[in-house]
């Protein structure tokens, strides 16, 4: 990384931290600090600084694994800050978590799937043929409307 990009970086996380000083100043003089939630958001925070700066610590980069599980927490915890700014009802606030995890757990869910899928396939001697998987897509819409090839083992059923 370049000198510049570095004091870039290093400027830009600066102005966030004074930002972050000068936010928790704010609420502490305009006597904020009295909600639980709020205390308790703060305190999860500092763990969060904690956390990242124990990843860098051991030579891990904010950008891995454990980084991104941070910043994920990090963003659910910019939440209720942000709904509040945008006059949002807090009480949506449970219901797009919810909707944000059903998404997150469909989407695995398909992944892991598809995954198995793979792992199914896999052992195969002959790969597919393109011209197999092509021919494949153009009989699925004369399948799905209603065609039906003469070596089925029952007839159709009766149309009255």
């Amino acid at each position: 990384m370049t000198p510049r990009i570095r004091q870039a970086l290093g400027l830009l996380g600066g102005a966030l931290a004074a930002f972050h000083g000068w936010l928790f100043a704010a609420q502490a003089a305009s006597g904020q600090l009295d909600d639980p939630w709020l205390i308790f958001r703060w305190i999860a925070a500092a763990f969060l600084v904690g956390a990242v700066m124990a990843v860098r610590r051991s030579g891990g980069s904010v950008w891995g694994r454990k980084g991104i599980a941070i910043w994920v927490l990090a963003a659910l915890l910019h939440g209720p800050a942000i709904s509040n700014d945008v006059a949002v009802d807090a009480i949506a606030l449970p219901e797009t978590v919810a909707t944000s995890v059903l998404q997150l757990l469909s989407s695995a869910a398909l992944s892991v799937g598809l995954l198995v899928l793979s792992g199914l396939l896999r052992p195969r001697r002959r790969p597919l043929r393109a011209i197999v998987c092509a021919l494949a897509f153009a009989a699925a819409p004369r399948l799905a409307t209603g065609f039906t090839p003469p070596f089925f083992s029952r007839p159709p059923p009766h149309c009255a």
